[in-house]
């Protein structure tokens, strides 16, 4: 067996390294997407309770209902500063994960590259064989037909 071909199992594992951690980033970033679409639902929210709130007061409100819109106000305060903490999360995660991901990336293409100069060297041998055993062969033939002609 040529030196490339026992390269194939570990180029395979690489490549298969490789996808597993691309699959691995792909689920980061679609998790880091719902977490932010969950943030701006939340800020969204809060604005249409703040306008809707600004609406009540204009019309007028006990100080009961004011103090419970505040209360309200705050839990969605605390939520946001949570979901701000999740997204953080996983941007953290995400940078690490997309590490992995060129690490394996980079390991795969590193090892494709020393198979293909092998390749590249094991067909400048066989050529280099071949080219000689030509020769040969037309040295064979040349001196068969001196001989014949003698």
């Amino acid at each position: 067996m040529v030196r490339s071909q026992r390269l194939k199992p570990i180029k395979k594992m690489a490549q298969t390294k490789e996808k597993s951690a691309a699959k691995a980033l792909g689920e980061s970033l679609e998790k880091q997407r719902v977490e932010n679409s969950k943030l701006e639902q939340l800020e969204c929210y809060k604005k249409e309770y703040l306008n809707e709130m600004e609406y009540k007061i204009r019309q007028g409100v006990t100080g009961a209902t004011l103090q419970h819109y505040h209360h309200f106000l705050n839990k969605i305060d605390q939520a946001i500063i949570q979901q701000n903490e999740v997204l953080k999360q996983c941007g953290e995660q995400l940078s690490y994960v997309q590490g992995q991901w060129q690490d394996k990336r980079s390991r795969s293409r590193a090892i494709t590259q020393v198979m293909d100069k092998m390749q590249d060297s094991e067909k400048k041998i066989i050529n280099k064989k071949e080219a000689t055993q030509n020769d040969e062969l037309s040295t064979q033939a040349f001196l068969r037909n001196q001989t014949k002609t003698i």
